[in-house]
C-alpha cells in the first residue's frame, strides 16, 4: 500500500544525503529531497517493496541533482561550501566514524556516491551500477580508487 508519510519518513535521510553527495550545500539539498518526494507523489511507480522504493528514491533524487547541476546559472554561482562547510547532522557521536563520513563527502562526486551506496546504504556493485548507468567494473574501480584515497587521508 502507498502511504507517503511512512516513505517520506523511512527515506528522507537517504535521500538528504545522497542529494548532499552532488549539491554540497544545505539549501539546495533540501531542495532537491523536496523535488525527490514531490515526484515520488506524482510519477506512476509500483510500491511493491520497501527495497525497490528506496533504490527508486536514490535514483530518482540523483537523477533530480544531476539535472539541476546542468542548469547554466548554477555554473554561474559561487560555491560557499568553504564558509559554511560540509555540515552533514549525523547520528553517531564517534569521532572517527565522523571523519570517515566527513572525507567520504569531500570525494569527487564519481567516486563518493558509489561508497556511500555500497558502504552506508547496502547496495552492490550491480545494483549501483543499474542505478547509476554504469559497468559493474566501474564501480568497482571506482570504489577501489575511493578506498585508496579515503586511506591516505584518514592515516
Amino acid at each position: 500500500m502507498f502511504e507517503p508519510e511512512r516513505l517520506y519518513d523511512l527515506y528522507f535521510d537517504t535521500v538528504y544525503k545522497v542529494c548532499f553527495l552532488y549539491m554540497k550545500n544545505p539549501e539546495d539539498t533540501k531542495d532537491m529531497v523536496q523535488e525527490t518526494f514531490y515526484q515520488m507523489l506524482h510519477k506512476p511507480f509500483n510500491y511493491e517493496s520497501d527495497e525497490k522504493t528506496k533504490a527508486w528514491l536514490i535514483v530518482c533524487a540523483s537523477n533530480i541533482c544531476k539535472n539541476n547541476l546542468k542548469k547554466w546559472w548554477k555554473k554561474q554561482t559561487v560555491s560557499y561550501d568553504e564558509e559554511i562547510g560540509n555540515q552533514v547532522e549525523m547520528s553517531t557521536t564517534d569521532d572517527y566514524a565522523n571523519d570517515v563520513y566527513q572525507s567520504v563527502m569531500a570525494l569527487e562526486e564519481k567516486y563518493s556516491i558509489p561508497i556511500y551506496l555500497y558502504y552506508y546504504e547496502g547496495y552492490s556493485t550491480i545494483e549501483i551500477a543499474k542505478m547509476l548507468n554504469s559497468k559493474p567494473s566501474t564501480i568497482q574501480t571506482r570504489l577501489a580508487k575511493a578506498r585508496e584515497i579515503l586511506k591516505m587521508e584518514l592515516e
